[in-house]
């Protein structure tokens, strides 16, 4: 029987899968299976897979769309012929020893039924934001913390004892944090590695990461493993994290307070699975902000009546626009900061392409100084279109608030807009019948 069967969810990741994919085959221990399931992909993830043409990998695609990693991992277990089950999101890095580490702690006199490793959560790019969890003594402590999928394994009976991984819309807490809760509360025993052998880029702190997928992250952090210092590399990030008070600080919240499916949803939301409704832009349109998850990217705040989106640890937040449109479009943000100066250039990009707004007058209101930014773009013909602010160090939250956005306003522009116009027209002054 082999060791170790890796089961790697993934939803339409395409090539960027590669790096996850190759930390897995680097493994020191060499005893595994890796089991990529899709969610139903309907990209090319599955010849990605399949040209890696790895006797260790089989690929399986659901389907059905289910959602969520809960329906690859228990296919994945299902077909699995492991006698552990480890995990790997398909956006997640593990260092060449992770498995090895997993595997000592198994055959150790403490028999764990969860063998759990170090894992860094890390930030969007230069966001300075680090989260370090699954470095504990007591088994109790998964009573209390959570750890990424990424960062634990089990054994095979685990599934048959405490029940699959569950439906997202039956339960108040995300699948993987239900999955660690019930085992806890089954009083399986949870030990530790003690060391840091898993990189998470949690999709749930980049809003809008699934509109547009990238790896470079990734990329870059299995350079990094590759090259000599990569253990100093690992002190001082845990120093990072320990002197900005995320070192053992991701605890479950009470769940009973959402509805079944409500984080799921909002998960969903703030990852871009989830959207608005794509409309026609047939004339002008005011998009008002609202309160819901933007994960790192912004934090919402009710001003009179409006929600305004404040800069959070992402210097580089994204904003949506629920329109296409077959042409230009004239866009403007209201914009907002305590300080003037933060508002003499607003820099940004529009579907990854670059672009400058043109700033109104600054006027004074209260506390904040406020401006239109405006700027004239193509929007995508059948797919949202995508904002993201490159915002400079004075625009970012420091001692007082980063930039604040309020209102969004989109105009088309060019033919297409007059023919629309003149279509209502007509239509505002057509006798009735």
């Amino acid at each position: 029987m082999t060791t170790f069967s890796v089961i790697m969810a993934t939803y339409n990741r395409g090539r960027h899968i590669l790096p996850s994919i190759q930390s897995v085959l680097r493994q020191t221990c060499r005893d595994f299976e890796l089991l990529v399931v899709g969610d139903c992909c309907t990209d090319d993830t599955a010849d990605v897979v399949r040209a890696l043409a790895s006797p260790q990998i089989r690929w399986l695609n659901l389907p059905e769309r289910g959602g969520s990693q809960a329906f690859p991992n228990n296919a994945g277990i299902e077909m699995s012929r492991g006698r552990y089950i480890a995990y790997l999101g398909h956006d997640d890095i593990w260092a060449p020893d992770h498995l090895q580490a997993l595997a000592d702690l198994f055959g150790h006199t403490q028999q764990p039924d969860f063998a759990v490793s170090g894992a860094i959560f890390h930030g969007p790019r230069a966001s300075n934001f680090r989260w370090v969890t699954g470095i504990f003594d007591e088994s109790d402590t998964a009573l209390k913390h959570f750890f990424p999928p990424s960062s634990f394994g089990h054994r095979r009976d685990v599934a048959d004892r405490i029940g699959k991984w569950r439906h997202p819309k039956e339960i108040t807490a995300p699948v993987d944090a239900d999955f660690l809760l019930r085992a806890a509360r089954f009083g399986m025993n949870f030990v530790s590695t003690q060391r840091i052998t898993v990189q998470k880029f949690a999709a749930g702190h980049r809003y809008l990461s699934y509109t547009g997928h990238t790896s470079d992250e990734q990329e870059r952090m299995v350079r990094r493993m590759a090259r000599p210092g990569y253990d100093g590399y690992l002190a001082s990030e845990l120093a990072k994290a320990k002197a900005a008070g995320g070192y053992m600080v991701v605890v479950h919240p009470d769940y009973e307070r959402y509805e079944n499916g409500q984080v799921s949803t909002q998960n969903a939301m703030a990852k871009g699975v989830v959207r608005p409704d794509l409309r026609n832009l047939r004339q002008r349109e005011v998009i008002k902000q609202d309160n819901s998850p933007k994960a790192l990217d912004w934090v919402p705040h009710q001003s009179g009546g409006d929600w305004v989106l404040w800069a959070g640890r992402n210097p580089r937040p994204k904003l949506l626009v629920p329109f296409k449109y077959a042409g230009k479009a004239r866009i403007r943000l209201d914009i907002r900061h305590p300080l003037r100066e933060a508002l003499t250039k607003l820099k940004l990009s529009v579907n990854g392409q670059p672009a400058v707004a043109s700033l109104g007058k600054v006027r004074q209101e209260g506390n904040l100084w406020n401006a239109q930014a405006t700027f004239e773009t193509a929007l995508r013909r059948d797919d949202h279109t995508i904002l993201e602010l490159h915002l400079t160090r004075l625009q970012r939250p420091a001692a007082r608030n980063g930039i604040g956005v309020g209102d969004m306003e989109v105009t088309p522009l060019g033919w297409r807009s007059i023919v629309a116009k003149g279509t209502r027209l007509l239509a505002k002054f057509r006798p009735a019948c």
